[in-house]
């Protein structure tokens, strides 16, 4: 589903993200990406979302070569993924529907769908009761409950989610946890950059760890220390 292989990201002022760095990631997985500050993990999920473009090397996902898309293409590719991000982007002046709702009229899905999946994913995450309130309405836990509902609302094969609960207390935190294992038991793959070496211990899911730029563990079933 992902292909990692021998990826090198220098950026513009000499900086080194990753280097050879190849990983593989299949259907179904839950993986865990941690490592310290700049360590590249974060550049490594940069890449998969196309945020950023490899100097060298090739991403593959669901078989289709990211590194030599055209910019008009990359729309497409970010249908098949789901993305949640630490500061959750929501739109201000929409409200939580019409946030959720947002990610199916990029892609012009029919106002019958829309009308169907977006109760239906508000109340998997709880929020069904919040549809109507403005993100300055709601906690930092919500705001990020919404921004995960609209990342899953297309039913994206893949979910990429960077530091999510990293501006959340560790109540709320471990709310956005299981929201995501149980997203990944219904058949999505998770990968999560994350700092918080509790979760990760507890969760027991494949652990990646990076290190000055390259993958220095990669663990099926650990914890966020533990040796491969």
């Amino acid at each position: 589903m992902i292909e990692v292989r021998d990826v090198t990201k220098i950026y513009p002022n000499g900086a080194e993200g990753v280097e050879n760095v190849s990983i593989s990631i299949e259907k179904g997985e839950f993986v865990f990406f941690v490592g310290s500050s700049g360590s590249g993990k974060s550049t490594l999920i940069k890449l998969l979302m196309k945020e950023l473009n490899p100097t060298s090397g090739q991403i593959l996902i669901n078989n289709i070569n990211t590194t030599t898309m055209r910019r008009s293409q990359i729309p497409y590719l970010r249908r098949n993924l789901g993305i949640v991000f630490q500061d959750f982007r929501l739109l201000p002046n929409k409200t939580v529907y019409e946030n959720v709702a947002f990610a199916m009229q990029v892609i012009e899905a029919p106002s019958r769908q829309i009308r169907r999946n977006v109760p239906a994913v508000l109340a998997l995450v709880g929020l069904q009761h919040k549809a109507k309130a403005y993100p300055n309405e709601l906690s930092g836990g919500e705001q990020q409950r919404t921004a995960l509902a609209r990342a899953i609302v297309n039913n994206p094969p893949i979910l990429i989610a960077d530091e999510p609960t990293g501006n959340l207390d560790p109540e709320t935190a471990w709310e956005i946890i299981y929201l995501l294992d149980e997203i990944n038991r219904r058949g999505t793959t998770v990968v999560m950059a994350t700092h918080a070496k509790d979760i990760v211990d507890v969760m027991q899911k494949r652990v990646v760890t990076l290190k000055d730029g390259h993958i220095i563990r990669d663990i099926r079933k650990g914890g966020y220390n533990d040796e491969a």
